[in-house]
């Protein structure tokens, strides 16, 4: 009796082995003849080839920097789908190196705007962003290469400006002019610390009002 009873067992063991090897051959011939294929989604970046602020003091592309971010809009419907963080143009208004835009923005067409920290938002409509790298040129409206007469408007100098929601409400109006008084005849010994230095000489002064007063009522892109 016992010896049928391990017989059965023996038996049984041998089955499940058999079977399992042949499922074993089937799956690994069967994934053997799959197409397998990777779809690898390059990150967009873009960078600032020229954003030039108005009526900076000294030699063309010697003072021209600013503190600015960048936003990205549906060119239809012109609802925000993502902004970046703070950055530094360089002293000729450019930012070569490579600004990332985060994963969940596809590549597609979108309206791109510059936003410094003492002037109006300048949009550069129907931008197509392939995958890749995409030179941006905020000195001419069809973003062709070569430097062109567009500047960035100076005097919205409201907020705080350490973040991109506290620099500026993108209108120049009163409450611009209430901070420049504030800063009438305070020296601005770097040029760049105060942001109601517009034109960034040593100091804040009638030429920054009277620049301010000329571009009073004028507001951003949308």
């Amino acid at each position: 009796m016992q010896n049928k009873t391990k017989t059965k067992i023996l038996f049984l063991f041998a089955f499940l082995f058999v079977f399992l090897f042949a499922s074993y051959k089937k799956i690994f011939t069967l994934a053997s003849n799959l197409n397998v294929v990777l779809t690898v989604t390059e990150e967009l970046k873009v960078t600032i080839r020229w954003a030039t602020p108005e009526k900076r003091v000294g030699a063309s592309e010697t003072n021209d920097e600013t503190t600015f971010f960048l936003t990205f809009k549906n060119p239809l419907t012109h609802g925000l789908v993502y902004t970046t963080g703070l950055y530094d143009t360089a002293n000729d208004g450019t930012y070569l190196a490579p600004i990332t835009v985060l994963p969940g923005v596809s590549n597609g067409t979108y309206d791109i705007g510059f936003k410094g920290k003492a002037h109006l938002t300048k949009i550069l409509r129907g931008i197509d962003l392939p995958s890749g790298l995409t030179n941006l040129n905020f000195t001419q409206d069809d973003n062709s290469i070569s430097k062109g007469s567009i500047r960035l408007i100076a005097g919205d100098i409201n907020g705080d400006g350490a973040t991109p929601a506290t620099m500026g409400d993108d209108v120049i109006n009163s409450v611009d002019l209430s901070a420049m008084i504030a800063n009438l005849d305070a020296d601005d010994p770097t040029g760049n610390g105060i942001r109601a230095n517009l034109n960034q000489d040593p100091v804040v002064n009638a030429v920054d009002l009277s620049l301010m007063i000329s571009n009073l009522d004028k507001e951003g892109d949308k």
